[in-house]
């Protein structure tokens, strides 16, 4: 007997593509989110930081 149905590859080829689609896109976003989060890390840190003055390193306590 002869099969009369469409052909299933274009189908899987096409959910294939679809399925690599969406998986790029959550990729994507998985990466801009984990640079915003190091980004806001790293200004948390840099804000944290003390600057210091110049002059403690250069001059004595006694002066």
């Amino acid at each position: 007997m002869a099969s009369t149905g469409t052909p299933r590859k274009p189908r899987r080829l096409l959910r294939w593509a679809i399925a690599l689609a969406i998986a790029a896109v959550l990729l994507a976003a998985y990466a801009v989110t984990l640079d915003r989060v190091a980004t806001r890390i790293g200004l948390d840190a840099e804000n944290t930081l003390q600057a210091t003055p110049r002059d403690r390193d250069t001059h004595h306590r006694s002066d």
